[in-house]
C-alpha cells in the first residue's frame, strides 16, 4: 500500500480513469441500462468528480498531490476515536475515565453487580504500578516532616501548615453541628480547617481552630452587596482575622480545572 500512495500522481489517476471509462463504456454496450450497469458507471462517475476537483483545488496539499486516495487520510482521522476506543484501547487506558471506570457508573445506574471476582484486570506486577498499603509496623515519622512552612523571611506571618489537614466543603453543605466538630478537631489536632467556597461563618471562628479561607467566583465573604463585585473592605476585615491563617484563590468553577492555591 505504501509503494501505490508514493507512486500515484496526476497521471496515475488519468490511467486508472481512463480505464474505468472504458469499462463503464462495455457496460453500457453489453448491459445497456441495467442494475449492473449502474454499479459500474456510478463509481466511475464519482471518480472522475472527486478526482479532477481534488486536483483543481488549492486547500488541501494532500488532496492535491494524491487526488480521490487522499480522502482516505480524512476518512480514517474521522474514526480514528472509534477505532482507539473498540479495537486499540485497553479496559484501564482511557482518560479521564477510562472503559472500566465508565463500565462501573453504568452497572451502579442500573441497579446491577459492578463487582469483580477474582483479582483485578490492572497489571499490578508492571514496572511502573503503584498502590498504598497499611503497614503493621509504621515508620516513625520525625516531627519536622509533619508540617510545611508556607512563607519565608519576606512574609509578615509565615504559617507552619500540618501535612494532613480538613479540606474545602462549605457551610452551606454541611451544618452547623458539622463545622463546629470539624473545627474543633482542627483546633485539638494543630491543622487547619479549609471553609470552602462558602466563606467564614461563626461556626468557623467559634472554636478557635485554624482557618484557610476559600475564596471562589461568588466572592462570598468579601461581595460588594450592590454591585457582585469585589469588597476590598470585607476583604480586608477577614483577612485580618487572628484565625485566618492562608487565603486560597479559587480560579474558576464547574469542574474547577483551574485550582490554585
Amino acid at each position: 500500500m505504501p509503494d501505490f500512495t508514493e507512486h500515484w500522481n496526476d497521471q496515475a489517476f488519468y490511467g486508472v480513469g481512463i480505464l474505468g471509462a472504458i469499462g463503464a463504456g462495455a457496460a453500457m454496450a453489453s448491459w445497456g441500462a441495467s442494475a449492473g450497469t449502474a454499479a459500474v458507471v456510478g463509481p466511475v462517475t464519482v471518480y472522475w468528480y472527486w478526482g479532477l476537483k481534488d486536483m483543481n483545488q488549492t486547500s488541501h496539499t494532500i488532496l492535491r498531490n494524491f487526488p480521490v486516495i487522499g480522502r482516505m487520510r480524512y476518512i480514517l482521522e474521522s474514526i480514528r476515536p472509534e477505532i482507539r476506543q473498540y479495537f486499540i484501547e485497553s479496559d484501564d487506558e482511557a482518560t479521564p475515565f477510562s472503559r472500566q471506570q465508565r463500565s462501573v457508573v453504568y452497572q451502579r445506574a442500573k441497579l446491577m453487580t459492578d463487582t469483580q471476582p477474582f483479582g483485578t484486570r490492572h497489571r499490578t506486577y508492571e514496572e511502573g504500578y503503584e498502590w498504598c498499603n497499611h503497614s503493621m509496623f509504621p515508620t516513625k515519622v520525625a516531627e519536622e516532616h509533619k508540617r510545611i512552612m508556607v512563607g519565608n523571611s519576606s512574609c509578615k506571618l509565615p504559617y507552619s501548615a500540618s501535612a494532613l489537614n480538613i479540606s474545602a466543603m462549605s457551610y452551606g453543605a454541611l451544618s452547623e453541628n458539622a463545622i463546629l466538630a470539624l473545627n474543633s478537631g482542627a483546633k485539638m489536632g494543630n491543622f487547619y480547617h479549609n471553609t470552602g467556597e462558602g466563606s467564614i461563618s461563626k461556626f468557623h471562628l467559634q472554636p478557635g481552630g485554624d482557618i484557610v479561607w476559600n475564596i471562589g467566583t461568588g466572592y462570598f465573604g468579601c461581595r460588594d452587596r450592590k454591585t457582585g463585585g469585589f469588597d476590598s473592605v470585607q476583604y480586608a476585615e477577614r483577612a485580618g482575622l487572628p484565625q485566618v491563617k492562608m487565603i486560597e484563590i479559587k480560579l474558576s468553577q464547574g469542574a474547577k480545572p483551574g485550582h490554585v492555591s
